[in-house]
């Protein structure tokens, strides 16, 4: 019988955290959602923690109001999750 394993997984929201309002902070970096060397910082990041899935809901861009809440992911996530396969060692199926 072999050991059973937990596979810890991590969603990632936008380039700002989950927090919504932190897109508005002083000194938040209003391109780090569009910023790719950012996604793969995080995704590096996550996998020094032994994060091995990461996970991000496609969703429309602007369907929410900017006034009260960060917007989404303008990037599709399959570009975002490509580049990171490429910069991680075991994220993105590399054994």
């Amino acid at each position: 019988m072999t050991n059973p394993q937990m596979l810890l997984a991590m969603q990632f929201t936008s380039g700002y955290g989950s927090e919504p309002g932190a897109w508005r902070l002083p000194g938040a970096n209003l391109s780090s959602y569009t910023d790719m060397d950012q996604f793969v910082r995080y995704a590096q990041a996550a996998e020094r923690g032994k994060i091995q899935l990461l996970f991000i809901a496609d969703t429309p861009v602007l369907d929410v109001d900017l006034e009260n809440e960060h917007p989404h992911h303008p990037i599709d996530p399959i570009l975002v999750l490509t580049v990171i396969a490429r910069e991680t060692e075991r994220i993105g199926g590399h054994g």
